[in-house]
């Protein structure tokens, strides 16, 4: 058994920290589609009503993909560091996968949104 190496260490680090990135623009971009028709009642007051439900839907599914996505990547974290602690690594790329099928979903449901047919 070979022994671990610092870099291996670091580099789990800096993806893991990668993906906490990536989880705080996704909250903030939920953040402001769910409230991008306050925005827009405040640039137009004569406007009804609040933000709109839609909206505030997807927005709220962002905040709670991204709490999801933060979970997954704590958990593949913590098992690449075991991993590459017992010399046994093997790549996996089942959480970038999943993160660009969900991804599509979403970029899907935001261009129907967008073209109006919901």
């Amino acid at each position: 058994m070979s022994e671990p190496n610092t870099s291996d260490h670091l580099a789990n680090v800096r993806t893991f920290l990668s993906w906490v990135r990536t989880a705080i623009t996704i909250m903030a971009l939920g953040f402001v589609v769910s409230k991008f028709g306050l925005l827009l009642r405040e640039l137009n007051p004569t406007s009804p009503g609040s933000s709109s439900p839609v909206s505030e839907i997807v927005g709220v599914l962002l905040v709670l993909s991204a709490c999801a996505l933060l979970i997954l990547a704590t958990i593949r974290f913590q098992r690449t560091k075991q991993s590459i602690q017992e010399d046994r690594f093997v790549a996996d790329a089942t959480l970038e996968y999943v993160f660009a099928g969900l991804l599509v979903l979403v970029g899907i449901g935001l261009a129907i949104y967008l073209l109006g047919i919901v």
